[in-house]
């Protein structure tokens, strides 16, 4: 059997691989032959990752249609137009037997290729506003898993699945775990605006810097391309603090290491709130514009909802409203508590990765003969 995976960025990535684990792990139970996999999209984001699960990466160009104005997306729709007719070749010779995407720009060329090819597809909405491909893909998908149930209109009924988000193994929490806050002398936050970093929240953050180390440790990632300039600017302004060791920066961390050590989180809308939210970390969430996401801000606001996050727009952002949204969820530990515990709500994620691999399985399965 011959299983292609397909997305772009890190936020759809990541929760790919974590279908492939658990693919594998099907497989082994039904006592079927390893499947072979193959990871179509524009560029590999985590070549080591892909080659340790065994994944083969074929590159076919696509470009993005942005929500902004800019001359890259002139260019970018001969990538797309490109890569749609390559896209068709390189499904041609493989000829899996199912394709399961995650959206993306570099998804629309293997997803128009499976259409013509009529090739089963499985898409995995992450978000509460679906993006224009996965929404159009789901017109004529198999079967469409969704995170949120507020994406459930978009398509039609007899196709969705509420999965959650499927998340990799190695992030997942032990079962039954329990969060226990106030045992620590210090309270540690998580500062963590993507795997790109965020320029608007690293600047809150260093503004208040120094102020913040004095009650909390801190661990951030900046991002690695402004790394360099985050470690010159607070090598200057710790130079004197009694606590600037307690503040551990760098471009990208394995939050792995640190989702047990952590308190508060203050991140993006991605899909980091279901990892967070599994391992019941109370959330500051401060979403991506509308005029450059038009997803993030329903993403915070449904997890607000919830009562897992406070939500603070990046318009209003400021080094003062966000620490008073800080010292208000560590500063009451009732408050904390309350909404460690409704991240339970978002428990279906610890099984979406082994719900939609069976069904990848079964498709594939039935194709295959």
């Amino acid at each position: 059997m011959k299983i292609v995976i397909t997305g772009a960025g890190g936020g759809h990535f990541y929760p790919l691989l974590a279908v492939v684990e658990r693919i594998y792990k099907e497989a082994f139970i039904q006592k079927i032959i390893q499947p072979e996999i193959y990871f179509i999209s524009d560029q590999e984001y985590d070549e080591k990752a892909l080659f340790e699960l065994q994944v083969k990466f074929v590159k076919v160009p696509a470009g993005k249609l942005r929500v902004y104005p800019s001359l890259a997306t002139i260019t970018d729709l001969f990538k797309t137009l490109y890569g749609m007719f390559y896209a068709i070749f390189v499904l041609y010779k493989i000829y899996p037997d199912v394709i399961f995407s995650k959206g993306g720009y570099a998804s629309f060329p293997t997803l128009f290729a499976a259409r013509i090819l009529s090739i089963p597809v499985i898409v995995h909405e992450s978000d509460t506003v679906p993006g224009r491909t996965t929404k159009w893909a789901g017109k004529f998908a198999t079967r469409v898993a969704i995170s949120y149930p507020e994406a459930a209109s978009f398509y039609p009924k007899e196709k969705i699945a509420l999965t959650g988000q499927p998340v990799r193994e190695a992030l997942m929490p032990p079962e039954n775990y329990e969060r226990i806050y106030g045992e620590k002398d210090r309270p540690v936050l998580l500062v963590i605006g993507g795997s790109q970093g965020s320029q608007a929240i690293n600047d809150a953050i260093l503004k208040m810097l120094p102020e913040l180390l004095n009650t909390y440790d801190i661990v951030h990632q900046a991002g690695s391309a402004k790394l360099n300039d985050v470690r010159v600017f607070t090598d200057s302004i710790l130079r004197e603090h009694p606590y600037k060791d307690r503040y551990y920066v760098e471009g990208f961390i394995d939050v792995a290491l640190f989702y047990p050590k952590v308190d508060l989180a203050i991140t993006r809308a991605g899909s980091m709130i279901f990892e967070l939210a599994l391992w019941q970390l109370p959330m500051i969430i401060i979403p991506i514009p509308e005029s450059i996401s038009r997803d993030q801000r329903s993403n915070a606001y449904a997890a607000a909802s919830l009562g897992v996050a406070t939500v603070i727009e990046e318009s209003n952002l400021s080094s003062g409203v966000l620490l008073n949204e800080i010292k208000k969820i560590l500063d009451d530990k009732s408050n904390y508590k309350r909404m460690s515990s409704s991240c339970k709500t978002y428990d279906l994620s610890r099984n979406a990765a082994s719900t939609i691999a069976k069904e990848i399985v079964r498709i594939g399965l039935s194709h295959y003969n």
